[in-house]
This record gives structure tokens, sequence and C-alpha cells, in this order.
């Protein structure tokens, strides 16, 4: 990380997600939001096959809505998700969702996409943060923004092809949406938000985590995979570390 080569996507203005392919270090995948003043730029999933000196779009959608996010199976990687997110922002306002809003799904590695959304809230849409378990591959987890308090927390136990509402439980898509499922237990997932939130119950309920000493606006959490007590959170202050899956009031 000492120096940096600038490989393309400037018009994207901001990146959702990156993902380097397990099999092939230089097929890199990425989820380019666009930029929030304007129309246009570069939206959708991106794809580069010679570790980002090229690129080619797989999935654009329109001239407001662009990608946030990209998740990969993790035993069959010819599977990944894509949410796709319609937001805009205005001196006077924030449009935070709208039509182009999906959730997408690949079979053939990110080349095609369709909905895979089948349970979802009818409706327009905002943001949707994705998890797949890595305890248990066949479980995907969703949480989405949905017109009318329609949204909740969704999960999966066929790849995506039908979901079920868990409970009613979202966040603010504007400065959250991310969820991290724990690498053990596939009931447990943890919620990113002003004060962080988990699940034992696979999403039909959350409480929050002990959070007496420590920053709250939580953006990052990292879950040891051979120790899932161990927890590294990263928030509006920081960096925190737990070493009992913070279940506690002092970090």
């Amino acid at each position: 990380g000492k120096s940096w080569k600038n490989v393309g996507l400037k018009e994207s203005n901001h990146i959702g997600s990156i993902i380097v392919d397990p099999e092939n270090p230089n097929r890199v995948y990425v989820a380019a939001m666009g930029p929030l003043w304007s129309e246009g730029g570069e939206r959708g999933v991106y794809i580069s096959d010679d570790g980002g000196e090229t690129w080619r779009n797989t999935l654009e959608i329109d001239e407001h809505t662009g990608v946030s996010q990209i998740v990969q199976h993790p035993t069959n990687p010819d599977v990944l998700f894509a949410a796709a997110y319609q937001r805009r922002r205005h001196v006077f306002t924030y449009f935070g969702g709208g039509p182009g809003s999906a959730l997408y799904k690949s079979t053939d590695r990110g080349e095609t996409w369709v909905k895979s959304q089948r349970g979802f809230p009818g409706g327009d849409l905002g943001r949707i943060g994705l998890a797949i378990s890595p305890a248990n591959p066949d479980i995907t987890y969703a949480i989405v923004e949905a017109a009318g308090d329609k949204g909740g927390f969704y999960k999966s136990t066929d790849e995506g092809a039908s979901w079920q509402r868990q409970s009613g439980y979202s966040t603010s898509g504007l400065y959250y949406q991310e969820i991290i499922a724990d690498p053990v237990d596939p009931d447990r997932i943890y919620s990113m938000n002003t004060y962080m939130q988990y699940t034992d119950d696979g999403g039909k309920t959350f409480q929050a985590v002990g959070e007496g000493y420590k920053h709250v606006d939580n953006h990052a959490l990292w879950i040891d995979p051979e120790d899932p007590e161990h927890l590294l959170a990263g928030c509006g202050g920081g960096i925190y570390e737990s070493y009992d899956r913070a279940s506690t009031r002092h970090y």
C-alpha cells in the first residue's frame, strides 16, 4: 500500500464493494454506485479480467441507479448477488429509493443477471444489504428498505429463489443497511447501525450489543473466523475490539 495506481471507473464517483474472484485473482467485481448529485456516470456491476486494466459493465440498470453491494457464494463462486440502489442528493432533499432498486442474481459469475426477489415487498425499494452465511452457505440474508414501512429483514434458504420476511427490522439506507453473518453460527447476524444490533434467531428478533464504553455509528465489523468471540468494529470513533462477542458493556 505504499503506492497506488488508478485503474479507472472514475465516473462512478462511489464504489459500493469490490470482490476478487477466489479462483482467479485477475477477475474483479465492482459495485459502482455512480454520482450522488447527478444522473449518469458509471453505474452497475463492472467486471475486469485483467486485474483492473479494462472493465465491462454486465449489469446496467438506468441513469439513476447504481449497485451498492455484491456478494459471492463462498462454495459456488458462479453464484453472485447484486443489490441495485437508486438514490439522488439535491440541495433541498435526498431520494433514497425508487423503482430502480432491486436484488439481482447471477449463476454464471456475473456475466448475466436476473431479478431474484420473490417474497420481497412490492412497490419502490431503497437500499438492500446482503450477507451469505459462511456457516451455512444455503442461507442468504437481506435487510431491505421499502416504501410504506414494508421493509424488514429477509431470509432465503434456496439461494435467493424465494425470500421469507423474518421481522420488520431495518436501518437507514443513507448511513447503514449493512449486515455481517457470523462464521460459525448461521442464525447470528450483526447489523451495522447507530447502535450495533445482533440477532441469534435468524433475524426474528434483534438486540443491542454492549457499547457502554464504545463509540457509536457503526460501519464495519470483522469477525475472527477461528474465534467468533473476537470482534473488530469500525465506527465513527475509530476501531474497537472485543473478546467476548460484544456481550459486555466494556471494551
